[in-house]
């Protein structure tokens, strides 16, 4: 949304002012950028590394002469043991198990500002499976498992959807200066956030918002980042290419905090390398970026952490190179290892008699007597792999292995806990992170909802739910309670843009079905619970159907045994069950 004022102030100044500004405008956040790329280049190569890693090329090197990375060597035998991804899977998949449970708490104490918190949590409940956010959810996780950070840009499509994309750290640049991950914090947040990414370049020249120039032509950088494109000709096979038909344009974005007093204004200036005009510069009345970082750790003073997976790399390399020699040992010890003289005339003759061995007369051709492999090498392994799990916090439970003797399901359970205890940082910034995504969906809602949409959200028992829904800025006839779709009169919920947002991640049961199911049962007995939280955390469809012939069961059984009792007082007759 445009800011009014900074139109008034544009409309004084003449052409040529208006052009010189925006010039010096496109030269400042050239600068920004220019600072963020320089302290940030320490952790480019590390997240390059650490790719690399992941991906399998456990074996690379850089070499400093020809600013090469070598993936391969004819050095002897290498194995790449990718336990650094599995216990990343473990991770990621241990983390996201559980729905994130949204809970809205309302300004005020009154009725219906309970009512509307509870409609803005199912509306969050619905978006979450409109905009795919649970496998969003997995891939901020793994930035931020790897990179140290995760980050969510928030939009708006055509149809008033919410969007939500992950973006890859390398394409977006903080301000060096940033303190913590909550970058819209007014005081220790960023002063600017620069995104970068490739579009094509025709895309730019027909979009009817930018400002066009007969200059603009293509880069065809496959990415901003120069680490970023290494990675990508790696990995993806893409390399920079002057293919005409499809020219593309890295597309640079640079949002800036305007401050006029205690006001913010988030100023947007769209830009490209080469042309020194902006393509669109605006200033919006939003004080808060479309975005929210996700930190994979505990980080103080600074937005980038060393990562979780920094730890973990070293034990790995160790555990390859003792496969390897393994290996290696047991390729020779297989196939023999043999002393002849030396022009001994030997070869070998393989035929469908078998395998035939020729010498020169008089020659020597003896057996090299090969050691028994050690038990070290072993030894070592399970060392390093045990101090894999302790550094990951990923045991054999969360691998999908069962440790030991262990087959009880409530032992299994609190197995997991264990290794869910040990995640806890992650969990906690990943409830923080949630929070502040919630109250930045609720905002774009109540402030791009202008008409009604139906809501549709399911319960655990899986009966559906159906209300209409309408941002607090839309333009319904006095927002009544109920609004009548069809031939349903449904309840009407108006979502505002303040909102105060709670996530809670994990199971207040137990973390494997059988020990969830024993904890039930168990509460049902005792009565904390009732029928119907009892069949809806058991995972039972209709719910309502069940509870109702529940009912209606133990109505017959009780109009049964006052007849039973009726006749024996009138016949003394002792009735029994037949």
């Amino acid at each position: 949304m445009k800011n009014e004022k900074q139109e008034k102030k544009q409309e004084n100044l003449t052409e040529e002012e208006k052009i010189e500004k925006s010039k010096q405008l496109v030269v400042r956040c050239r600068k920004l950028e220019s600072q963020a790329i320089e302290a940030r280049r320490k952790f480019d190569w590390e997240w390059l590394v650490r790719t690399l890693y992941v991906n399998g090329y456990h074996f690379a090197n850089y070499n400093r002469g020809t600013s090469t990375v070598v993936f391969s060597s004819r050095t002897g035998v290498r194995i790449p043991i990718n336990l650094v991804g599995a216990h990343l899977r473990g991770v990621r998949n241990q983390v996201t198990s559980f729905q994130p449970k949204w809970e809205v708490l309302p300004k005020v104490t009154t009725e219906s500002a309970f009512e509307n918190a509870r409609y803005s949590g199912k509306v969050l409940d619905y978006i979450y499976d409109k905009a795919q956010i649970k496998r969003k959810i997995k891939e901020a996780v793994t930035y931020g498992l790897i990179n140290s950070i995760g980050i969510w840009h928030f939009d708006i499509n055509s149809d008033k959807d919410i969007v939500i994309n992950n973006e890859d750290p390398y394409d977006v640049l903080f301000d060096p200066n940033t303190q913590t991950a909550d970058i819209n914090d007014p005081e220790i947040g960023s002063e600017y956030v620069i995104i970068t990414r490739k579009v094509s370049l025709d895309s730019i020249n027909k979009n009817p918002k930018y400002k066009h120039f007969d200059n603009l032509s293509s880069d065809n950088f496959a990415a901003a980042a120069e680490y970023k494109r290494f990675l990508l000709q790696v990995v993806n096979q893409q390399i920079q290419s002057k293919n005409e038909d499809n020219a593309t344009k890295i597309l640079k974005q640079c949002f800036l905090r305007e401050r006029d007093g205690d006001e913010i204004n988030v100023k947007i200036v769209t830009y490209v390398d080469g042309i020194e005009e902006p393509l669109l510069e605006e200033l919006t009345n939003d004080n808060e970026y479309p975005f929210e970082v996700l930190q994979g750790d505990i980080t103080t003073g600074g937005i980038y952490g060393k990562s979780w997976i920094k730890d973990l790399i070293p034990v790995n390399r160790v555990i390859d190179a003792l496969e390897s020699h393994i290996f290696e040992y047991n390729h020779f010890f297989a196939r023999g290892r043999f002393v002849v003289d030396k022009n001994s005339g030997v070869r070998i003759i393989v035929n469908q008699h078998g395998q035939i061995i020729e010498k020169n007369r008089g020659s020597q051709v003896t057996s090299l007597q090969v050691s028994p492999l050690p038990p070290s090498p072993e030894t070592q392994i399970q060392r390093m792999k045990g101090h894999l799990e302790d550094l990951s916090g990923v045991h054999d439970v969360s691998l999908g292995r069962l440790p030991g003797n262990v087959r009880s399901g409530v032992a299994i359970a609190e197995l997991r806990q264990s290794d869910a205890t040990n995640q806890s940082d992650l969990v906690d910034n990943l409830e923080d992170f949630l929070s502040r995504a919630g109250r930045k969906i609720l905002k774009l809602v109540a402030e791009n909802w202008t008409t009604t949409k139906l809501i549709s959200t399911t319960g655990l028992g899986g009966k559906p739910e159906y209300f209409m829904a309408v941002g607090e800025r839309g333009s319904t006839k006095n927002k009544k309670d109920k609004f009548t779709f069809g031939e349903m009169k449904l309840p009407l919920a108006v979502i505002g843009r303040d909102n105060e947002v709670r996530v809670q991640i994990g199971s207040w049961l137990a973390y494997t079905k059988e020990a969830r199911q024993e904890k039930l049962k168990e509460l049902f007995r005792l009565s904390v619970i009732d029928q119907k939280t009892y069949l809806e955390y058991a995972e039972f469809a209709d719910i309502d159907g069940i509870v109702e012939r529940t009912r209606e069961e133990a109505l017959l059984q009780s109009k049964r045994g006052m007849q039973s009792q009726s006749v024996q007082r009138q016949y003394g007759v002792q009735l029994d069950d037949e």
